[in-house]
């Protein structure tokens, strides 16, 4: 199951909730990232999108190496910046179903939520101010699914039913 969805759209609070419901690990690219940052420490802009490079790899072989999970990323669209968002061609090598679970909510949302959260230092979150926040995610492409299986969306701009969410994943399996 790959979760999707802006930064700050909740996609990692739902997993957390649907990888033990699911019985399923849980792979969270921002977890992995925030182990570098421990390792390596803490720098600019640049040093974070090379940190950020780096644990797309290990996410990836991580994800390769299970036997199903569900991976969480901010994920690359076409439009980006090359260096934005985790690559997505090898989603399409992994052996099992996938399926595309999506967390809307509107920028604004997301914004706030963004403004409001405590993450590791190496983020640089604290650097940006609300408006620069919300211009950024306005500014991220709409393109839809990222095309890689059945895709169930969830508006995660209030708190989900975790077990109604459950049945759409398995609707979604079956198609």
């Amino acid at each position: 199951m790959v979760l999707s969805g802006l930064p700050c759209s909740g996609k990692s609070t739902l997993a957390r909730q649907l990888a033990p419901a699911l019985a399923l690990p849980l792979i969270d690219k921002d977890a992995i990232l925030e182990a570098l940052f421990e390792s390596r420490g803490v720098g600019d802009a640049a040093w974070r999108r090379g940190l950020s490079r780096e644990s797309d790899v290990l996410f990836e072989a991580e994800a390769k190496a299970s036997r199903g999970a569900v991976l969480v990323s901010f994920w690359h669209l076409p439009g980006m910046p090359v260096d934005s968002g985790t690559p997505t061609a090898w989603l399409a090598e992994l052996p099992a179903q996938l399926v595309e679970v999506h967390c809307a909510c509107a920028p604004e949302v997301a914004a706030e939520r963004f403004v409001r959260r405590r993450r590791h230092p190496g983020h640089l979150d604290l650097t940006s101010s609300y408006a620069e926040v919300l211009a950024s995610l306005r500014a991220i492409p709409r393109r839809g699914a990222l095309e890689i299986g059945q895709r169930v969306n969830i508006d995660t701009s209030r708190e989900r039913d975790v077990d109604s969410v459950i049945r759409d994943i398995h609707a979604a399996f079956l198609r």
